[in-house]
């Protein structure tokens, strides 16, 4: 039996040969001792494990030297059979094999989720947003001593490069919302995204740029939003003394930790969304859900910050709405037939 085989094709075959042996020994005990089946099998049983019990049926020669030829022969294959087994169980490859089929089960039932190319720093505080946020996702980091956080304990990990196409179809790339490829090195980013934009050119991609002007190749790659860590950490620090009042507004929506538990949705108005030909002021969303419209995305036109209570809502607006999560659940059961993309905290 190769040591190398899959688990269970192991463990198949252990007690196939366990099985074998038995009727081996039992079919000789019936043949030659002339035992029914139920004491064929109790004397074959008791001579394998050598037990010691004492003989039934006719003891002849012919039993006797069966009973030597299957004790030389039969305890060695049983010795084997049993030792392989206690290593499967001891060594944990049984339980490992299950634990991957269930993982590849996950990851076969996944939609919609989230790829989150490196666990380093900024991949584990991306995974740690998306696991606060509710949001599914997979991780995929080259370095197995990475995967094992107890803060991520029940996630699903795959050890492996991001850049691989094969880990990426294991990943579900043809069916995730987006891609973030939060490697250490720019140049691992630019392939990252390249990629993944050739396997699945509509992904969405969030990638890092620690260099400046690796903006450019970022771009160039497909990638959808990119993120430098340095230059958003300096621009913050600065406008915290100048612009602190502003921070700490965005903080509070952004930070779960905070008291006040703020939140922005983004909802697409549909064809058949009630919102849709009806202005801001006839809607009365503030007063019906407590959320607030902030902004408004129209096709050909950006966003708007602020609109007015004239403003008429149209087919295909993007809708950017703050508030509690409360008055945002009231305003999606509100705009009831509108898509949504959940972006808040919980």
């Amino acid at each position: 039996m190769v040591r190398d085989s899959p688990p269970l094709t192991r463990l198949r075959h252990t007690l196939a040969l366990l099985i074998v042996v038995v009727l081996a020994g039992a079919l000789g005990y019936h043949l030659l001792a002339k035992l029914d089946t139920l004491d064929s099998f109790y004397m074959a049983i008791i001579t394998l494990f050598t037990v010691g019990f004492r003989e039934l049926g006719e003891v002849n020669a012919y039993t006797k030297l069966f009973t030597i030829f299957y004790l030389i022969t039969g305890l060695g294959m049983a010795t084997y059979a049993v030792s392989n087994l206690t290593a499967l169980i001891v060594e944990g490859d049984i339980q490992g094999y299950l634990r991957e089929r269930r993982m590849e089960k996950r990851l076969a039932d996944l939609q919609d989720h989230i790829i989150v190319c490196g666990f380093g720093k900024m991949g584990f505080q991306a995974a740690w947003e998306l696991k606060q946020a509710g949001v599914s996702f997979v991780i995929i980091e080259q370095d197995a001593a990475k995967t094992h956080n107890a803060r991520f304990e029940g996630e699903i990990f795959l050890v492996g490069n991001a850049m691989d196409e094969f880990i990426l179809t294991r990943a579900g790339l043809d069916r995730a919302r987006g891609l973030i490829s939060a490697l250490a090195s720019d140049a691992d980013n630019v392939l990252v995204t390249l990629t993944a934009k050739q396997m699945a050119p509509n992904i969405e991609v969030v990638a890092r740029a620690a260099k400046l002007g690796t903006e450019n190749k970022l771009r160039a790659a497909g990638a959808d939003h990119i993120v430098s860590p340095y230059e958003i950490g300096g621009r913050r620090m600065a406008n915290l003394f100048m612009t602190p009042d502003m921070i700490n507004f965005v903080d509070v929506i952004i930070d779960s930790k905070e008291q006040l538990e703020l939140g922005l949705e983004h909802v697409l108005v549909s064809p058949s969304s009630p919102l849709a030909g009806q202005s801001l002021r006839d809607t009365r969303i503030r007063d019906s859900t407590g959320a607030l419209v902030v902004g408004i995305n129209r096709a050909g036109e950006g966003l708007r910050f602020n609109p007015k209570g004239s403003e008429t809502f149209q087919v295909g607006d993007v809708l950017l709405v703050l508030g509690p999560h409360t008055a945002l659940d009231a305003f999606v059961t509100l705009a009831r037939g509108v898509s949504v993309q959940p972006r808040r905290r919980t």
